[in-house]
């Protein structure tokens, strides 16, 4: 299909200037996006006309073969998801470029900059500007990174040498998507089969610091019901003999973590080391909003807590009014859900099943808690593939640095992972435009243009470097 021919390639200034040239464009692409409620429990409007969105701007990008649809698995149908196989010859280098358009849900009371689902740009103390609004950087912004990358290298060609997938789900927020579940049990659905997967939905560790995430902690959820009472009942008349739910599920939580170190209590957990970059305290603290009177809790360095070991929270209560309407009753059923983030190589089920018995074991007075899994995703680590040189010298050139850190991340994305089961020779790249300041499902959530800038050239050289040796027209 491609006539033999010397290698003709843009160079990295050409590239780079078409990048730039395309930045305004896509500043106001993702804008657009941001104005999606494209929340998965509550979308206004439909997670639908998103995707459909999204799959307009490819297909104007020429990929023709964008389209949305779903698919089944277990009585469970998905969120629309977006795909493409863009095949421009079946001996050439297949890339499956991943991102989400659900985004998390936003308390806009909270926000200072702008409301969630209104873009806004700020310029920053370097000159950046930034975008903010919910799902600027996570994920939209890896959608059009994607984009960017495509639309600079495609230029006047009619078709680039490589073959291009697309994958865009709208469940990745939900803690446990029906594609992934799906692709576990179908690894060999060639839809998702390509020699270098594009996982856009990290980032840097800081802005400007070329960065490829190397690992990801897993993830199991659990709900856990006490109950105690058939109803409420007077605290002052019946306080005393009968246990209140609430303080019986709090002494369950406590028992989560050890008193003194804050370390994860629950017993037969993975840890996992690595050599991650070093995490400075002092930014660590920064970063995260960590009061001055506050202390860190934890054995061992701050990276081994973020990325190798296991953490516990309650990210949801139910079972008592607020303070303002609260009253003297005993409770008589509550309810908490709890997020325990996984070392990189541990087994969820195995996890799942460890919480769950110390929950059990932990409850008090012989009460029976009801403890529910409520999602679950694997950790991930990377190998180093065949084209390792290539992605690691495009994020340097893009970047101009002498080196690119190997990093970890603390959260999950447990689609990744069965990307790796249903590709196992396959080069899995974790980069994006969620560098720290970003503030990822927290309010004032934005994305750094400087960074979408170098990420997406970082992106087209990268896809640029494994094309086919064809002539690229001037």
């Amino acid at each position: 299909m491609f006539p033999d021919a010397p290698m003709m390639v843009l160079p990295e200034q050409r590239l780079r200037a078409r990048v730039h040239e395309l930045v305004p464009e896509l500043w106001q692409t993702l804008g657009d996006l941001v104005r999606h409620r494209s929340v998965n429990a509550t979308p206004d409007p439909p997670l639908a006309v998103t995707a459909e969105t999204i799959a307009g701007m490819f297909q104007d990008a020429g990929i023709t073969s964008a389209h949305v649809e779903t698919i089944t698995h277990a009585d469970k149908t998905s969120a629309p998801l977006v795909l493409a196989d863009q095949v421009a010859h079946g001996g050439l280098t297949t890339v499956l470029l991943y991102a989400h358009y659900d985004v998390q849900p936003a308390d806009e009371s909270k926000w200072t900059k702008t409301k969630p689902f209104v873009p806004a740009e700020f310029v920053d103390e370097n000159h950046d500007p930034r975008l903010y609004g919910r799902g600027a950087a996570d994920d939209k912004s890896g959608i059009v990174m994607h984009l960017g990358a495509i639309k600079a290298l495609r230029g006047n060609l009619g078709q680039l040498p490589i073959n291009i997938k697309l994958v865009f789900e709208g469940e990745e927020e939900t803690g446990g998507s029906v594609l992934e579940s799906y692709l576990a049990a179908h690894p060999d659905d060639p839809r998702f089969h390509a020699d270098i997967i594009i996982v856009a939905d990290t980032g840097n560790v800081r802005v400007g610091a070329p960065t490829l995430t190397q690992t990801l902690r897993g993830i199991v959820m659990a709900d856990v019901v006490v109950e105690t009472l058939a109803a409420k009942v007077h605290s002052g008349m019946y306080g005393g003999p009968v246990p209140d739910a609430f303080m019986a599920l709090v002494q369950m939580l406590a028992a989560l973590q050890d008193r003194k170190t804050g370390d994860v209590a629950v017993e037969g957990l993975n840890t996992f080391d690595h050599p991650w970059p070093t995490v400075s305290e002092a930014a660590y603290r920064s970063q995260a909003g960590v009061l001055p009177s506050t202390s860190l809790i934890g054995s061992g360095t701050i990276e081994k807590l973020l990325y190798g070991k296991p953490s516990v929270n309650v990210v949801g209560l139910s079972g008592l009014p607020l303070v303002s309407g609260a009253s003297n009753v005993l409770c008589p059923k509550a309810k908490a859900r709890v997020s325990m983030r996984l070392a990189p190589n541990q087994n969820p089920e195995e996890a799942y099943e460890a919480l769950r018995a110390h929950l059990a074991a932990a409850a008090p007075w012989g009460l029976k808690p009801t403890i529910t899994q409520v999602g679950e995703g694997a950790g991930f680590v990377s190998g180093e593939g065949e084209h390792q040189v290539e992605i690691e010298n495009a994020l340097r050139e893009a970047y101009g640095a002498a080196m690119v850190a190997k990093a970890g991340q603390g959260g999950s994305i447990p689609l990744v992972n069965a990307f790796r089961q249903a590709n196992p020779k396959s080069d899995v790249v974790l980069w994006g435009c969620e560098e720290p300041r970003a503030n990822i499902h927290g309010a004032d959530e934005s994305v750094s243009q400087s960074e979408l800038e170098h990420m997406t050239l970082a992106e087209a050289l990268l896809l640029q470097s494994v094309m086919s040796p064809i002539p690229i027209q001037k």
